[in-house]
């Protein structure tokens, strides 16, 4: 028997997927509906190889399409009020754009600092990189064309040289980052899946909790799986469930960042989820390699949260060798606090700062030489 779904089944795992979306947080919805995005796409596929009747097919595909539709309208019109306000102030910056376009930009682009189409990246001595990603928008008199955000053309822009908050000078050891994934992968109480994509020039990366599973979230192309494999196991199953497990977590990481700077992020976002951001997790004794146990801190507002990680990650890189620009970062939230007269100090707590940049320090099996004492007399 063929491991091959049809058409229909690949239709009902996107529908399972947009469902979720409309009640998943606002930083879990990209991923249900990128991978639901997915999922019609094969199953359109499949239908041009199917030897069914076309006036089936097109009844079929109609009606399955207009369902679709009116999920992704539903998952789209229910944001977080966090989520709501970014999608003002984006859609304020591209004014350019109409409103729906910048919405649609929004979604594939959340971290966007600059939209252009090629002609206009020429036009300032830019272009369009080979592997560049676009963003669609809808157009009068063609259906759709095609637009590029900043990290999406050339030649790279050096971060440093335009005070960018992302910005890592300094040499690193890529051996740190192999040594970090590898350690994510062998612990047992918590799962973080750590996924590069591309998010605009103005976004580094983001963590979010995905609730507990015995295996974290993947998509159709990780650990191996065939697309007929990956859609098999959870065609019977249903949406992703939540229910039981261990904690797990998603970071994404800007594809577009330099070796240096993802792992500044990627430090900063285990930050969160150390610091308790995302939720807690038992403590598992007995196993050196294990590195759980933190508390339940989501309680604390964004100001707090991005002033803690941040400096961890600045903790974590500049032991490293490696210059941040958190400085630079942190001004924001400490003056977003200071206007709204909030005490960023008085919930900040150090010592789980430490704790979590020492984690991270032994995750990536670093050691910066120890101390020399007298022989005992």
């Amino acid at each position: 028997m063929s491991d091959r779904l049809t058409s229909e089944q690949y239709r009902r795992m996107a529908e399972g997927l947009l469902q979720t979306a409309i009640e998943a947080p606002a930083e879990k919805k990209q991923d249900f509906l990128r991978h639901a995005a997915d999922y019609l796409a094969f199953a359109r596929k499949q239908d041009e190889r199917s030897d069914v009747t076309p006036e089936h097919v097109q009844r079929d595909t109609e009606d399955q399409h207009r369902q679709v539709r009116q999920l992704i309208k539903e998952a789209l019109d229910l944001p977080t009020p966090e989520v709501f306000e970014k999608f003002l102030d984006f859609n304020t910056s591209f004014r350019r754009l109409g409103v729906w376009n910048a919405r649609m930009a929004y979604i594939r682009r959340p971290g966007a600092r600059i939209i252009a189409t090629e002609y206009e990246w020429k036009n300032v001595g830019r272009f369009v990189a080979p592997d560049a990603v676009p963003i669609i928008i809808l157009w009068p008199s063609s259906p759709i064309r095609m637009v590029y955000e900043l990290e999406d053309t050339g030649p790279p822009i050096e971060r440093e040289s335009i005070n960018d908050p992302f910005a890592v000078s300094g040499k690193f050891d890529s051996r740190a980052l192999s040594a970090l994934h590898s350690s994510l992968k062998r612990q047992r109480s918590f799962k973080i899946h750590i996924e590069a994509r591309r998010q605009g020039y103005s976004r580094a990366g983001t963590a979010s909790s995905h609730g507990n599973a015995a295996e974290p979230p993947i998509g159709p192309w990780t650990n191996g799986d065939r697309i007929g494999q990956f859609a098999q196991r959870n065609a019977e199953s249903g949406p992703y469930s939540a229910a039981g497990g261990i904690p797990a977590f998603r970071i994404t990481v800007n594809d577009r960042l330099e070796e240096k700077e993802r792992f500044v992020t990627i430090a900063h976002e285990l930050g969160h989820i150390f610091l308790g951001h995302l939720g807690s997790c038992n403590s598992q004794r007995g196993n050196k390699d294990q590195e759980s146990g933190w508390p339940d801190r989501c309680f604390l507002g964004k100001n707090e949260r991005e002033v803690e990680a941040e400096a961890v990650a600045y903790l974590v890189a500049s032991r490293a060798g490696l210059v941040p620009a958190s400085a630079q970062y942190l001004r924001t939230y400490v003056m977003s606090a200071a206007m709204a007269k909030i005490e960023i100090m008085a919930k900040i707590d150090i010592d789980l700062i430490v704790r979590s940049a020492a984690r991270i320090e032994r995750m990536c099996k670093v050691r910066y030489g120890s101390m020399e004492f007298a022989p005992a007399s």
